[in-house]
């Protein structure tokens, strides 16, 4: 049996994707595994503003990393740094949307700018995840504005390496 749905996610601020070598240096680690590309996800974090020639380099290695085939997502979108600047700049795969906009979904302007990231992701084409789903309420609200994929404690604590490849075998064995 093959696991449907799965990807792995690895997180580089954005200061590294910027880098001038990011894409070699990427691409030499990626050439040493033999799995389908789509399935990796490259997120940008919120973790510094760069420079306008640092900006440029960022959209040159995403092109160059989208194709080889691998996704790309803004991590922690809405908070911080990001902007609907960057959703017109930068190509992107899709929105992780930060935690805070899921937690204030419940009050009136929480969910009408929920809904409208949501929205503007999925009429650009990308994907939409919501981090930080911690219960049913949330869980239903998400599906019913379409978020693609929901990630949190609803589902899942941070497991180690070991926990988490038995319980994904687990289920692939029950499906």
């Amino acid at each position: 049996k093959q696991v449907q749905d799965f990807f792995i996610s690895c997180n580089f601020s954005r200061k590294t994707f910027a880098g001038r070598q990011f894409v070699e240096t990427f691409r030499n680690v990626l050439e040493q595994y033999h799995f389908v590309r789509k399935l990796l996800i490259l997120e940008i974090t919120e973790s510094e503003q760069i420079c306008a020639e640092e900006e440029m380099q960022m959209l040159r290695n995403i092109v160059e990393i989208r194709a080889l085939g691998v996704r790309i997502m803004f991590d922690d979108f809405g908070m911080g740094f990001s902007s609907f600047h960057d959703l017109q700049e930068y190509p992107m795969d899709g929105l992780k949307l930060d935690k805070c906009l899921v937690d204030n979904m419940g009050t009136d302007r929480g969910r009408i700018i929920l809904t409208g990231l949501v929205r503007t992701g999925h009429e650009m084409g990308m994907t939409v995840l919501a981090e930080g789903v911690e219960n049913d309420q949330q869980v239903k609200a998400l599906q019913q504005l379409h978020c693609d994929v929901l990630q949190g404690f609803r589902f899942s604590v941070p497991l180690p390496a070991d926990e988490a490849e038995h319980k994904i075998l687990e289920r692939v064995q029950l499906a």
